[in-house]
């Protein structure tokens, strides 16, 4: 407002000094106009400059980024309206850089103690920032999984190591762009418990009708079997349609001993000793044309497992072998190292397509077959909180059962 006044009062008295130069006037009269002039050209310099000072300053605060300093008061009235504007500006970027930051720090905290694997991209869509749950969660078939996601959407993958996860292809906006991100949530836990309920309720429904109609059908069967004995032809299939029920009933038996497993009674056992033990029945099972052998590296290593039930997953998992091998002449190799057991076969592998729903109840690749031997596997291995894998080698085609226990010991 100031500056405006002198302005207004330097350019009339320039123009009265014009018309009093023009009319001669008295010198003593032009030199007390001339030292007016510089007078309010000093006041105007005054109000002009030394804002302008302020606002430079206030610049290089604010490239700086040095929102903790202030400028000073000048004591000129409409400096000091600049000053007092840009430190009362500072105050509030002041406030919103540290609550931003607070923001962004509670945010990371978040997550990294997240259990979903977050990954952040640029905006090439490069991963350039990942918490540890993602490095945990990742591996290569999910990643292939993840680059062919669509914008926006969510898939469920199940990889051979029997983790399921549900992987979303995301974008925020940053700097008025989109910026991709992606979650991977795990859903093992979850989805093997919902398909552990629905297998148990199945199991319990079929049982219960099967059993008691045929458990009387079975009855009028044989009674028809003795009644007409003189009869060899009709005798016969009676016997047969009664063999046709005793083995669906058995049928029925066999899923109903996987619902119906046990829980482990754990003893401090030691694993390559056990193998030792399991091994010449293992022999016998496998026939002539295919060799097993047991290589240990576990000497003095321990764990607390159920014998009983360890046996019944190593024969299942090795049956499987032999099935997998065929008539063909194979072999099998078990390895016992200090913190897991390998089980690796020569077989003809596992697909791509097989390798994501191995371990599915009901699921698999011989048929005609239930799916009977990896769900009591899966069943025995789950309830010892230990971690399993089934997959086949790329470059080798060997097929590995990895087995990794989480309460080791050594003595």
């Amino acid at each position: 407002m100031k500056a405006r006044i002198y302005f207004t009062t330097l350019l009339i008295l320039v123009v009265a000094t014009a018309i009093a130069w023009y009319l001669n006037a008295e010198w003593a009269w032009m030199t007390a106009a001339f030292v007016l002039i510089a007078v309010v050209l000093i006041l105007f310099y005054r109000s002009v400059v030394i804002p302008l000072n302020a606002v430079q300053n206030g610049i290089y605060l604010l490239r700086e980024q040095d929102f903790s300093s202030r400028l000073r008061k000048t004591g000129q009235t409409d400096a000091d309206q600049v000053v007092m504007l840009f430190n009362s500006l500072m105050d509030t970027l002041k406030t919103e850089r540290l609550k931003t930051q607070e923001q962004n720090h509670l945010l990371t905290l978040l997550i990294d103690a997240s259990p979903m694997g977050i990954a952040i991209c640029d905006f090439d869509g490069n991963i350039i920032s990942h918490n540890a749950a993602y490095q945990t969660l990742i591996s290569p078939d999910i990643e292939k999984k993840i680059a062919s996601i669509p914008d926006g959407e969510s898939i469920t993958v199940r990889s051979a190591d029997t983790q399921i996860v549900r992987c979303s292809n995301l974008w925020f906006m940053d700097s008025g762009f989109r910026r991709r991100f992606i979650l991977i949530e795990r859903m093992t836990d979850d989805i093997l418990q919902a398909e552990k309920n629905l297998f148990n309720k199945i199991v319990r429904t079929m049982g219960h009708e099967v059993n008691n109609t045929l458990g009387s059908v079975i009855s009028i069967l044989d009674t028809l079997s003795e009644i007409h004995s003189s009869d060899r032809m009709l005798s016969e299939t009676i016997d047969s349609g009664s063999e046709r029920c005793n083995n669906l009933v058995q049928f029925v038996k066999g899923y109903a001993e996987v619902a119906k497993l046990p829980p482990p009674q754990p003893e401090t056992l030691d694993v390559a000793a056990e193998m030792e033990r399991i091994l010449p029945f293992l022999k016998l099972m496998a026939g002539d044309n295919i060799t097993i052998v047991l290589h240990s590296t576990a000497t003095g290593i321990v764990t607390s497992i159920d014998p009983i039930l360890f046996e019944r997953a190593i024969v299942n998992i090795v049956k499987n072998s032999i099935d997998s091998i065929g008539a063909s002449n194979g072999s099998i190799t078990i390895k016992c190292m200090p913190d897991s057991i390998e089980i690796t076969d020569n077989g003809p592998g596992i697909s791509a397509e097989a390798a994501e729903h191995i371990f599915t109840p009901f699921f698999s690749t011989k048929q005609p077959d239930r799916g009977l031997g990896l769900m009591l596997v899966t069943e025995i291995l789950r309830a010892h909180n230990a971690v399993y894998s089934l997959t086949t080698d790329s470059e080798t085609r060997l097929t590995t059962f990895r087995i990794t226990f989480r309460n080791i010991k050594k003595y």
